[in-house]
């Protein structure tokens, strides 16, 4: 299990971005964020419809709900959904 906490720390600093995390009627937090941008966004028939972005947290940092606004490379992003979460680390999707 050390393995896995060292190896998410090495990938969250050479691929990590600092950004800033809301929750509504909170104030910004600054976090550490891994970002995918261009994730395939697939339709009913498993065809491409769109591109979006995803980005990934540490739980000990943040932990993304529906609504939260990030805050990225000066473009502001309310979390569509909740992609997976597991235990260490939380993967969101970005509306617009």
């Amino acid at each position: 299990m050390k393995a896995f906490a060292v190896a998410d720390d090495v990938i969250f600093e050479v691929l990590g971005a600092v950004a800033q995390v809301q929750r509504l009627d909170t104030p910004p937090v600054t976090a550490t964020l891994v970002a995918r941008d261009g994730a395939e966004r697939l339709g009913e028939y498993q065809q491409v419809i769109g591109l979006v972005r995803h980005v990934c947290a540490r739980n000990r940092e943040w932990v993304f709900r529906r609504g939260d606004i990030v805050t990225l490379d000066g473009r502001s992003q309310a979390v569509e959904s909740v992609v997976r979460n597991d235990g260490q680390v939380n993967e969101a999707v970005l509306h617009g």
